[in-house]
């Protein structure tokens, strides 16, 4: 028994490629090598999410997030980015930033829960290394970077500069003030934004529709006098079109779009979930058919822009990568307990001592509540 009734979104949207991989519109000018770099991404994100849950599995990881069925909006959303443009991830966007070059070694140490010092001296990264897109820090709580976003936005607008910021937000994260203060905010400014919605019809345990009595959540827009627009978000070629769109509108002055992306979380939220207590696993079927990553296959083979040895090869190529990655994370030492504590405030609070003061009678092994003797509090 599911805890709510499941709604297929309307197919009311932009598509290029339809789900048996037929163009249905016109694709994207983009070469064979850009159509590879996609489909070379799709691929990689797939062999590293399959690789971090078994390592999740076996406890080196605690847990993780994965993008599977999903990969078509964040790597079409950033493909419309040029090198310097800002890009303000979730934690379900990691296509997009391997396909501007993010290491997946790095993007593993920081799934095994070392500090970003200790993985920078471990694995520093030469200047020629970094992604050309600035890509923020990963962020869990999906409201915030919707107002980073914007600030981001406006700095550049009042300094001249032609540089776009592009953010994500969840279906569910809509429902969240950030959200609305943060179009509001863009559509008053003009600030040279995008805002795309990965509507994967999930906000862990809640369907789309019992967020939002809205038709869609594109017209959310509307309210903010933000251009808007709905698309396939499983069809790499739709999401790059309108992103791309909203981009070069956003270069040019025009202020912020907000697109939406319909897509489908076709696994669990993240590994400490379990979806079969509150999803009817015969709507995973149905958008099992739609799979962004099988659909831009047969497209690229029946192009000749691939063919099936290309594809034996970079699956090969894959594991080898993700096999040195691994061993690469690997190397970092773990980080000092008392790092947990570092950049959090100018300064020291007493619950910070109270907290400093238990961690180190937990490393001494003493039972920190038959040994407390009420240190820290002074």
């Amino acid at each position: 028994m599911v805890l709510w009734s499941e709604e297929k979104p309307s197919e009311d949207f932009y598509r290029v490629l339809a789900p048996d991989g037929s163009l249905v519109g016109e694709p994207p000018d983009l070469s064979e090598d850009e159509l590879r770099e996609l489909y070379w991404t799709m691929k990689q994100t797939r062999e590293y999410e399959a690789r971090a849950l078994r390592l999740q599995r076996s406890g080196e990881v605690s847990i993780i997030s994965r993008s599977r069925g999903e990969e078509a909006t964040p790597l079409g959303a950033c493909a419309a980015l040029s090198p310097g443009d800002w890009c303000f991830p979730l934690y379900r966007q990691i296509p997009g930033l391997f396909y501007w070059g993010a290491r997946m070694d790095r993007a593993l140490a920081k799934l095994m829960g070392l500090e970003p010092e200790t993985i920078n001296e471990h694995l520093p990264v030469d200047e020629d290394e970094e992604p050309a897109v600035n890509f923020s820090p990963t962020y869990v709580p999906l409201g915030a970077n919707l107002p980073n976003t914007v600030g981001s936005a406006l700095a550049d607008k009042l300094n001249g500069r032609d540089t776009v910021s592009l953010t994500f937000v969840g279906d569910g994260s809509t429902s969240e003030g950030d959200f609305h203060e943060a179009l509001n905010f863009a559509g008053v400014f003009e600030v040279p934004a995008v805002f795309v919605c990965q509507n994967n019809q999930w906000a862990i345990s809640v369907p789309a529709h019992r967020q939002t009595a809205s038709e869609t959540f594109a017209q959310k827009g509307d309210a903010y006098g933000i251009p808007n627009e709905r698309v396939d978000g499983n069809d790499v070629f739709a999401v790059y079109d309108a992103c791309k769109r909203a981009v070069d509108r956003a270069r040019a002055g025009e202020g912020p779009t907000f697109v939406e992306c319909v897509t489908y979380r076709i696994v669990e939220h993240n590994t400490a979930d379990e979806p079969s207590v509150y999803r009817d696993e015969e709507q995973r079927e149905y958008w099992l058919e739609r799979d962004p990553v099988d659909r831009f296959e047969t497209y690229l083979l029946s192009e000749g822009v691939i063919d099936e040895s290309d594809i034996e090869g970079i699956e090969a190529e894959l594991e080898e990568l993700v096999d040195a990655a691994v061993a690469s994370a690997r190397t970092v030492p773990d980080s000092a307990p008392e790092e947990m504590f570092a950049n959090h405030l100018s300064g020291e609070s007493w619950n910070e001592r109270h907290q400093r003061a238990e961690l180190q009678r937990e490393l001494e092994g003493k039972n920190p509540f038959t040994d407390w003797t009420g240190e820290g509090f002074q």
